[in-house]
């Protein structure tokens, strides 16, 4: 679906003057699809990949290769406008 689609579904939704519950609803509804969807695309890990990526998580720490708090957050938000803003 094209982003210009995708905002008229959107302007639409916003015409009907949802109550926060509603929108909860839709949203929950919305994830629980998407969760589903992933689920069915999606391998999941062995144990050696598990124990791989702690073993690397561990260097990476020991190394310094972290990110303090604050950098992680202002991440997430710079990450969190773009996808808004795509």
């Amino acid at each position: 679906m094209s982003t210009v689609a995708l905002q008229n579904v959107w302007d639409t939704l916003v015409g009907y003057n949802l109550s926060t519950a509603n929108k909860r609803w839709l949203a929950e509804h919305l994830w629980e699809q998407i969760m589903v969807e992933t689920a069915e695309q999606v391998e999941p890990y062995t144990m050696a990949e598990l124990n791989a990526r702690i073993d690397q998580s561990e260097a990476d720490i020991a190394a310094g290769r972290v990110y303090s708090r604050e950098e992680a957050r202002r991440h997430r938000k710079e990450y969190m406008a773009k996808l808004l803003n795509s």
